[in-house]
């Protein structure tokens, strides 16, 4: 499934107690965690780890959405012009992420099975 952010910059809004990240008209919600790969590895946030500093993380979002899609396991992957990836799993036992937008929603519900709403 392809969400419609594409073309979009990002923009966090937030990063606790969840990660709030506005993508044009739409918002990315991140309730736990997420992987940033790039060229030179993967790096692992937690959202709400406070003995992390988010700076790092609102780094590694920097950019436009160039793509965006779930898989069928409910997880997320976002590629970014700047060449990072950020990958969300699906959780088992919580809502892993949600997009919202006008008319709009899609979330990863505990397990992996995706709800959706639209107009």
């Amino acid at each position: 499934m392809e969400l419609p952010i594409a073309g979009e910059q990002l923009c966090v809004l937030s990063v606790e107690p969840l990660l709030a990240i506005g993508v044009g008209e739409y918002e990315l919600h991140i309730g736990g965690e997420l992987t940033v790969e790039t060229s030179n590895g993967v790096e692992h946030f937690v959202v709400g780890d406070s003995a992390r500093g988010n700076g790092d993380l609102v780094v590694a979002l920097d950019g436009k959405v160039v793509s965006a899609s779930v898989n069928d396991a409910g997880g997320l992957r976002v590629g970014l012009d700047s060449g990072r990836w950020v990958v969300v799993d699906a959780d088992p036992y919580y809502e892993a992420w949600s997009v919202t937008g006008p008319n709009y929603l899609v979330v990863s519900m505990p397990g992996g099975e995706l709800a959706t709403w639209s107009a």
